[in-house]
């Protein structure tokens, strides 16, 4: 299952191969991808932002070519997409939804559990002190879990509101540790 592209992700892949299956490596990887997506923001429109801003906004995005988020849940199953992505980070544009302010909202509805607590996390680490996201979920098992989640995470959850066929979970992320 060699998804090599080109010679310049053999270091990478070394890499992979060399630490697939240890303790963190699937920490690892989520590390190297905000640091590509960091690198993206830099290069691109010459703004430094953490790698946790950079990541928070590209799963935010959930970008069609780029789904992130859906190969954060297990990165150790797509390391093939992973390489390709910080190569891409490296020398390809950013994408034109990448270069607004943080989304007001992050629609998880159909993204299952616990994929909707991993990407609510991931946004909300690189999320703005302060500022209030809107997080729109399923009913049932996402309305129930994701809010206890990132209120384990030091979040708090501002109010709840069932809509018509979701709900909408308004969570900040407070200014000054608690």
């Amino acid at each position: 299952m060699d998804e090599r592209k080109s010679d310049s992700t053999d270091s990478l892949w070394r890499w992979m191969d060399a630490k697939r299956g240890e303790p963190g490596f699937e920490d690892a990887l989520r590390r190297l991808v905000s640091f590509a997506c960091a690198e993206w923001f830099r290069r691109t429109l010459g703004t430094v932002v953490s790698p946790e801003e950079a990541l928070s906004r590209v799963v935010a995005a959930r970008l069609p070519d780029y789904p992130v988020g859906d190969w954060l849940e297990h990165p150790g199953d797509h390391c093939g997409e992973i390489a390709g992505f910080c190569e891409n980070a490296k020398a390809g544009p950013l994408p034109a939804g990448l270069s607004a302010d943080f989304p007001d909202v992050l629609d998880l509805r159909g993204v299952v559990c616990p994929g909707n607590a991993v990407r609510s996390r991931l946004v909300m680490a690189g999320y703005p002190r302060g500022r209030v996201l809107e997080i729109r979920l399923d009913d049932g098992s996402p309305v129930e879990n994701v809010p206890g989640a990132l209120v384990a995470d030091g979040c708090r959850i501002v109010s709840r509101e069932k809509k018509q066929g979701f709900w909408a979970v308004f969570v900040v992320k407070p200014d000054n540790k608690e």
